[in-house]
């Protein structure tokens, strides 16, 4: 069997060897799987991509100032104004503009347009545009649901599939990811779009297949910690804080080992920030942000302060809850808790860090069936 580590690197490849348990055929099955469904994903992106893009200019194009009343041609194209973009928005049209090089200049809008990255996609359906949304922007979908149809579920959808982009364009392991999720948010916008476009979209679109072809070993892999302190801290606030710059192996999910069980809720990890700020006056700018994640994370700092964590940084897990949404996002709840049949405290069943896959955590009745993993 050819050895994948000459050219991939074991560095690389111990997440595959973590996933398929030290198993190096299964691995080398999840490594190419891995890069299929990578490569039918960048395809499936590439088609929302063109569409949102266009789906918005034809919204916005019509509101731009006549030709005939502009003095720099391209500053009143909408992608390019601060009429309708934040200075930090209009950084993605002077971007395309430097891609574009020396030609720039002559560049009609249709080339500065096409140049312009996903970043702006998810940008404008940001807060700071939540009345450009209702008024124009929701337009782009005349598909939608009328009832209930948010600005933040679109940007939601928008920002899993450039992250989703970024890993694949960096070649990274996208196993572990809610992979159906991601494809059901690229559905929605295509259909909110034109179900013509969906529908034509499915025809062309290989994801279905590959994820009936998943491999056994690509299955998610959690992060089992210590949790005395950290159990409590979950319930209230679903996140995981520890020291900055503590090592993890890439994991998809974390498990709390607490009063010497296992506990049930094995949360999705929804980001990881590491060295982050864990000041006042990082609450006040989170707070103040206008964001519903930076309000999100400015409640965590501020709650684990007020238990006396007031260390100047922090690396943080963002988690999901036991509701029907973080079910959706991924969250597993096991049976029951998980402990040991021999008597004892078992209080060392894991001492700083344990890696198990979630589907053995499915499928164990008691802590001895994970040392047999």
């Amino acid at each position: 069997m050819t050895d994948p580590t000459a050219w991939v690197t074991q560095r690389r490849f111990d997440e595959y060897l973590v996933a398929a348990n030290h198993d190096p055929v299964a691995a080398r099955e999840l490594y190419e799987w891995n890069v299929a469904i990578s490569a039918a994903f960048f395809e499936l992106i590439s088609h929302v991509e063109v569409a949102l893009r266009n789906a918005v200019d034809k919204v916005l194009q019509p509101l731009e100032v006549p030709e005939s009343a502009r003095v720099d041609l391209s500053l009143g194209w909408w992608f390019a104004s601060s009429a309708f973009l934040t200075e930090h928005d209009l950084e993605f049209f002077r971007t395309a503009r430097r891609h574009l090089g020396a030609g720039a200049n002559g560049a009609t809008r249709d080339k500065v347009f096409s140049c312009v990255t996903f970043g702006l996609w998810e940008g404008v359906f940001g807060p700071k545009y939540e009345q450009l949304f209702r008024k124009h922007l929701v337009h782009a979908f005349p598909n939608r649901e009328k009832a209930g149809f948010k600005r933040d579920t679109v940007q939601g959808n928008v920002l899993a599939l450039k992250n989703l982009r970024n890993r694949i364009a960096h070649h990274q392991a996208i196993f572990d990811l809610p992979l159906e999720e991601r494809f059901e948010q690229a559905m929605d916008l295509l259909r909110w779009i034109d179900a013509d476009l969906e529908r034509w979209v499915v025809g062309l679109c290989r994801v279905p297949a590959l994820l009936d072809e998943r491999p056994q070993a690509a299955e998610s892999i959690a992060v089992i910690v210590p949790a005395r302190r950290a159990w409590p801290f979950y319930e209230k606030h679903s996140a995981y804080v520890c020291q900055p710059g503590r090592y993890f192996r890439q994991v998809s999910h974390i498990g709390f080992y607490a009063d010497s069980a296992l506990q049930r809720e094995v949360p999705k990890v929804l980001e990881r920030i590491d060295h982050i700020d864990w000041t006042p006056e990082e609450i006040g700018r989170r707070m103040g942000s206008g964001s519903e994640d930076d309000k999100r994370i400015a409640e965590i700092i501020k709650g684990a302060r007020d238990l006396g964590w007031q260390g100047d940084e922090y690396q943080l897990f963002r988690l999901t809850r036991s509701d029907a949404d973080g079910r959706k996002r991924g969250h597993v709840t096991l049976d029951g808790e998980l402990r040991r049949q021999r008597g004892g405290r078992g209080s060392a069943w894991v001492q700083r860090q344990r890696y198990v896959a979630v589907a053995a955590l499915e499928s164990a009745r008691t802590l001895g069936d994970l040392d047999q993993q």
